[in-house]
């Protein structure tokens, strides 16, 4: 295949105080026709850098200080070819830096294009032919909705703007009145915005958003995470472009709905026949759509080749250590990659890797190193490394000691029974008293579940399932609206204010976002010392009894005694405090008759009085340093414990890597010594080697400290690692509860099937099919009767006098939620039938009969043949929807077709595994 997009000596800088940060630097990369090409490596590598670096999106005090980004189209290097000239050309090129582009290349000879070949040099064009590549040819899927999304304009005029700039009209200028057409379309011509929204609505429907009709005018916030990637990939391919750069598309998604995005993506791929340059850090994602994977460390492409070689035969150090950190099923323990990613200024000469590698060699540093083919001369397999192989028992060796030992399992810590947590969504107690039945969120409704001393409890499900909220609810961060919370025999919904405070010191948090969770104007100390100093730590247990482990190595007989309160510089063991004594002889030089000095050796931090009796002594322990002392003494053993070095005390948040934020996360919430943590999505927005040295650090710390987790996560990689049992979660309820091992071999709920079925496996040979779920979970507000996955489940359960396919019947009961919803589009569907009547020039003149329409909605939304009564009952409901007899339709498909899921609410059994299912017996 010819090469669409072909990127040369790339090197992109920043400016900064510090220095200049080498962002890319010498980045050499190809996108063929059709293709898929992954980018991986951890945050900080220049992966987007690299994208934005293409797309000539690079601002200051960043610059493309050289190289080239070619792209191959004949038909438009033609265009620019006769739209530009040299004389256009000259002092729009974009870029800054110490010399300007237009010095670098004589365009006023040579131009940007090449018409012979269809080449469009893109670091050399003006930034108005990059406008015309940028949305119309090469287009990008930024990762974060949220925030690439305008909240305060509707989506389907985001859509539409990128189809006026490239296909109706070009960029208007920049007044008040083209502002104002921008915002309402349709003022600035009739005929021009009718064709706009058309081409909106279908470009939403294609990207798989149910009744774009109706949701076009709606705005961001009214669609839930999965629908607004969906309108972010919209955007990108309304202009049907030749390129598609999709940066981290899929890493805030749950594993549905990021099976959904992935098989839209590669869907849309091979009917826009469009390439793909897919930049993500998740490995199980690459396996599973790209064709070829370059492989990114601190600003250089390292690796780069087949996505089967690559996985099964790296041949760069990173690559192989890449792999190694992901969580699999047959492993035990991760291996992380130890150190850090370098600072990209004043990088030194040869490997960047080098400091981390296991392998490293004297000439790794020596020089610059090429790259080596590797594998199969046929095959374009190429590494940045002097080694043509390297033993992997040597990376065994080096990780020995990050393997976590086993932690017992004890007793019940915690019972969860019955717990609820509502929101209103009334504003103010105005608007609830005068609202005749307010909404209420259900986010937690009726949970119930235990959690044993010492063992990990995974709580799975996608992103509004209630996780969070049941997490915040446990720990009394949110007041429960029913139910108990009994924590080692205390129900905690009873307690309030100091006692409250005080059993908070057992119980802690570990949150999802460092960033958002860490004081921005607080360093690491400062961080470590508020939970310290918020439960006055360090103070003595008046339950800890504090004696001496003494070691007389005198001739004396020696009493110690122990202060009471000495307990809060040494750990006690079973409410034991054992105070390391060792008294002994000052050496001395002197031949005297005097008896020699006694010397008492005790930990740092105490002090001892020393009191003579004739042949005995009497020493007295007591604490020597200030409360401050002592509390800078446990931030220095929090930071000690999670892995951070100590000259990180003074930094602040955004001094840090994600990995090092997380950790400080960590440690505040070890900092008053709990026995229960709640790790909320402690690892989500990790690359894979931080998120390893995470879960062992969690691992390790359990192991030493014998702490219980609660771990809420969608990554259910990640919780089968770390988790002794699972709790899966949907719409506010627990739908089913078992041991790890037994739930990811024999899941029983549809649900848990689902999720199961689509975790990305790392390995591009193993294809397995999946379940896709349709849709997205329903409101809270309002959920749906008896069983409330019935909207979405594959194995809804048909009446037992119904013979039908279940294939069929979940269409059935699709189409009949949306005529209840009253959703289906009937007059998008006449002006389709109107249409196609004439084009077809039909006899008649093009009107639509009842039939056409019934036979039109039953084609879109029920694809199934079905026979006997069934197919009379749902004729006879689109009959009725076609007359707008809505209610009639539903109740036709309802007596004929209701569900035991919809009539019955199935609860859990009592029972090691159980299920909330009516696929089971229910008790």
């Amino acid at each position: 295949m010819p090469n669409l997009l072909s990127i040369s000596d790339l090197h992109t800088r920043f400016d900064t105080e510090r220095g200049t940060v080498r962002a890319v630097e010498d980045v050499n990369l190809t996108v063929r026709e059709g293709e898929t090409i992954g980018l991986v490596g951890e945050s900080g590598s220049g992966k987007s850098v690299t994208a934005l670096s293409t797309m000539g999106l690079i601002d200051d005090p960043g610059y493309v200080a050289d190289g080239q980004v070619i792209f191959r189209d004949r038909d438009i290097a033609e265009s620019f070819a006769n739209r530009f000239d040299g004389a256009d050309i000259a002092g729009q090129v974009g870029g800054t830096g110490a010399e300007s582009p237009a010095e670098r290349f004589d365009v006023a000879q040579t131009g940007f294009v090449d018409t012979d070949t269809g080449a469009i040099d893109l670091s050399r064009a003006p930034e108005p032919a990059m406008r015309v590549i940028r949305g119309g040819e090469m287009s990008m899927i930024f990762q974060d909705p949220m925030t690439s999304l305008n909240p305060a304009v509707t989506v389907g005029e985001q859509v539409a703007e990128s189809l006026r700039l490239h296909q109706y009209g070009g960029r208007k200028k920049d007044t008040w009145l083209n502002a104002v057409r921008e915002i309402l379309p349709r003022i600035g011509g009739k005929q021009m915005s009718e064709a706009v929204l058309d081409d909106t609505i279908e470009m939403l429907r294609e990207v798989g958003i149910p009744e774009a009709t109706q949701r076009v005018d709606e705005y961001p916030h009214e669609f839930s995470g999965g629908m607004r990637q969906r309108v972010l990939i919209a955007i990108a391919l309304a202009c049907r472009p030749q390129l598609l750069i999709a940066d981290e598309p899929t890493t805030a998604l749950d594993v549905t709905i990021q099976a959904q995005i992935l098989d839209l993506i590669d869907d849309l791929q091979e009917e826009f026949g469009m390439s793909v340059l897919f930049i993500t850090h998740d490995l199980g994602v690459i396996a599973e759509v790209c064709d070829r994977v370059a492989v990114m460390y601190a600003g250089n492409i390292v690796e780069v080749g087949p996505v089967e070689e690559i996985f099964h035969d790296p041949s760069h150090p990173y690559t192989y250590a890449l792999l190694e950190s992901i969580p699999r099923e047959d492993r035990d323990y991760l291996t992380p990659i130890t150190g850090q990613v370098p600072d990209l200024i004043d990088m030194p000469t040869g490997c960047h890797f080098a400091d981390r590698c296991p392998w490293v060699e004297p000439e790794c540093t020596e020089a610059e190193v090429p790259y080596l083919q590797h594998g199969p001369e046929d095959v374009d397999h190429r590494a940045k490394c002097i080694l043509q192989d390297f033993d992997t028992d040597v990376y065994e060796e080096t990780q020995e000691g990050i393997r976590a030992g086993e932690h017992e399992i004890g007793g019940e810590m915690m019972h969860v029974e019955g717990l609820k947590k509502y929101f209103s969504r009334a504003e103010g107690w105005l608007d609830e008293w005068l609202a005749d039945e307010p909404q209420t969120v259900r986010a937690v409704d009726d949970v119930s579940f235990d959690i044993r001393e010492g063992e990990t409890l995974g709580l799975v499900g996608e992103s509004g399932c209630g996780k969070s909220t049941t997490g915040r609810t446990i720990l009394r961060l949110l007041d429960p609206t029913d139910g108990t919370v009994v924590y080692a025999g205390e129900d905690l919904a009873s307690l309030s204010g100091t006692a409250l405070r005080r059993k908070r010191r057992e119980m802690q948090m570990i949150f999802q976002d460092p960033l958002s969770s860490l004081d921005p104007r607080m360093t690491v100390g400062q961080t470590l010392a508020e939970p310290l100093k918020i439960h006055g730590l360090p103070e003595s247990d008046p339950h800890v009894e504090t004696i001496a482990d003494l070691t007389n190595e005198t001739t004396r007989d020696v009493t110690v005694t122990v202060d009471d309160d000495v307990d809060v510089l040494i750990d006690d063991e079973d409410g034991v405090a054992r105070v390391p004594v060792t008294v002994r002889e000052a050496a001395t030089d002197d031949e005297t008759d005097d008896e020699p000095e006694v010397v008492v050796d005790l930990p740092n931090g105490l002090e001892a009085t020393v009191t003579h009796r004739g042949d005995s002594v009497d020493v007295s322990v007591s604490v020597a340093w200030s409360r401050d002392r002592i509390r800078r003494q446990r931030i220095f053993e929090l930071i000690d414990a999670v892995g951070l070095s100590r000259d990180q005390i003074d930094r602040y948040p955004h001094e840090m890597s994600g990995g090092q934020r997380q950790r400080v996360g960590i440690a505040r919430a070890l900092a008053v010594d709990p026995d229960f943590i709640v790790a909320d999505e402690p690892v989500s927005a990790l690359d894979v080697s931080v998120q390893a040295q995470i879960l062992n650090l969690m691992e390790e710390l359990q192991d030493e400290f014998g702490l219980t987790y609660l771990f809420i996560a969608h990554d259910l990689s990640v919780v089968r690692h770390v988790s002794d049992r699972v709790a899966v979660m949907y719409l506010g309820e627990i739908v089913e509860v078992a041991d790890t091992d037994d739930l990811f071999v024999d899941p029983k709920h549809p649900y848990t099937q689902a999720l199961l079925s689509a975790i990305p496996i790392p390995d591009p040979l193993v294809h397995e099919d999946r379940t896709l779920l349709k849709g997205d979970v329903p409101s809270p507000i309002d959920p749906p009767s008896g069983c409330r996955f019935r909207t979405r489940c594959p194995q809804i359960i048909p009446p037992a006098d119904v013979d039908i396919d279940q294939e069929a019947y979940r269409a059935v009961m699709d189409l009949r939620q949306r005529i209840e919803e009253e959703s289906i589009d009937l007059e998008v569907h006449r002006e389709e039938l109107a249409a196609r009547a004439e084009t077809e020039a039909v006899a008649d003149g093009g009107a639509v009969s009842t039939d056409d329409l019934v036979a039109a909605i039953r084609e879109e939304h029920l694809p199934h043949d079905l026979a006997g009564a069934n197919r009379t009952i749902v004729q006879e409901a689109l009959e009725y929807v076609v007359a707008d007899e809505w209610e009639m339709a539903a109740n036709a498909l309802r007596d004929r077709f209701e569900s035991v899921c919809e009539r019955q609410r199935p609860v859990l059994q009592d029972d090691p595994h159980p299920a909330s299912c009516h696929l089971y017996e229910q008790p």
